[in-house]
């Protein structure tokens, strides 16, 4: 009977969203691109009229690009340019069986090539940007930084991206226990969680930035993510039933298929470093003043180490906004974006 009633109302649903209209997939062009075993689907939209495409490379890794295309931020980017989102490997709406020997950064470099190959042949006359988020920040200076594919963009957007394990996971460690004792002065405070923080990191003191999970966890209950995620949600809510019943995520938005403890210590090696010598395309480091998840101060490493003329760098730290500038602070993270590219995209 349970079942039965299950079935039902899942049968109802799948009528109610089926026969309304959405968003999803109504514009723009969609692709799937094959390489080494892998579908990466690439979705471009928005302004199609525009002479400016901007390339956004997502993070995790494991996570969505689809995912961009609801962030407020990324929707008035798209009224104003052609935005072009696309699942990493295993991530996503990716396709493909796994093989542990292309799972590997180098590889998510090379397929970082592939679309950009593709966005070239589809769209040759367009004048290509990069915003690259968190890891897809991390993932953008190792493709710039290598075999001159910086020439081919007009700039480089860096919005709260990794670059360095090490270095991260210490400025993560900083963050979290600077914060603490005020927490634990709380009247109300959780001393015994508060105080396992402390202790776990007397324990662990250089813990690996992307295999070990429970800084970022840390993080989150400081409030060191999203600054004020009700706030957002308030704003413009996330559509989780028609994800699921009217576009193409399905349950693939719910789900991480890159995670294994192993795959990540790969992750926790990377230094890109040399890679930003290379870099010398105009370039911004765009930052949640408050991000716990990659603080500030690695916007400040980035444009040190960038290859860029300091005339054509620059670092922006948006107050009460963290990990997620294009969700925290739409309007400002808009209206930075827009006046780099309008700045640069005709020099």
């Amino acid at each position: 009977m349970k079942n039965i009633m299950f079935i039902t109302i899942f049968s109802l649903l799948l009528l109610t969203f089926g026969c309304s209209k959405s968003e999803f997939l109504n514009e723009g062009d969609f692709y799937y691109l094959e390489h080494k075993g892998a579908m990466l689907p690439v979705w471009v939209k928005g302004n199609m009229d525009s002479d400016v495409l901007i390339l956004t490379l997502h993070g995790g890794p494991g996570d969505s690009g689809m995912e961009q295309t609801i962030a407020l931020g990324f929707k008035y980017l798209e009224d104003e340019y052609m935005v072009a989102h696309w699942d990493q490997r295993y991530s996503g709406m990716s396709q493909g069986g796994y093989d542990e020997s292309v799972h590997t950064p180098d590889q998510y470099i090379e397929d970082t090539e592939m679309v950009v190959k593709l966005i070239q042949e589809k769209y040759p006359d367009k004048k290509l940007f990069m915003i690259g988020h968190s890891w897809g920040g991390q993932l953008a200076a190792g493709y710039l930084g290598r075999d001159g594919h910086d020439d081919d963009f007009k700039g480089w957007i860096d919005l709260c991206g990794s670059i360095y394990g090490e270095l991260e996971s210490q400025l993560m460690k900083e963050y979290i226990l600077e914060r603490v004792p005020e927490k634990l002065a709380e009247p109300d405070a959780d001393i015994e969680f508060w105080q396992f923080i402390v202790d776990w990191y007397e324990e662990n003191p250089a813990p690996g930035n992307y295999s070990v999970g429970l800084p970022y966890h840390y993080v989150a209950a400081l409030g060191g993510d999203a600054y004020d995620w009700e706030q957002v949600q308030a704003e413009n809510p996330t559509p989780y039933i028609e994800l699921i019943f009217k576009s193409m995520f399905s349950f693939s938005f719910y789900t991480d298929a890159f995670y294994s403890e192993e795959t990540m210590k790969k992750w926790d090696d990377i230094n890109y470093t040399p890679e930003l010598n290379n870099i010398t395309i105009p370039s911004l480091m765009l930052w949640g003043a408050d991000d716990g998840v990659v603080p500030a101060g690695v916007a400040d490493y980035v444009y040190e180490n960038l290859g860029t003329s300091q005339m054509n760098k620059e670092v922006v730290k948006i107050p009460n906004c963290c990990h997620g500038p294009q969700h925290d602070q739409p309007e400002i993270f808009f209206e930075e974006v827009k006046d780099f590219v309008e700045t640069y995209k005709n020099q």
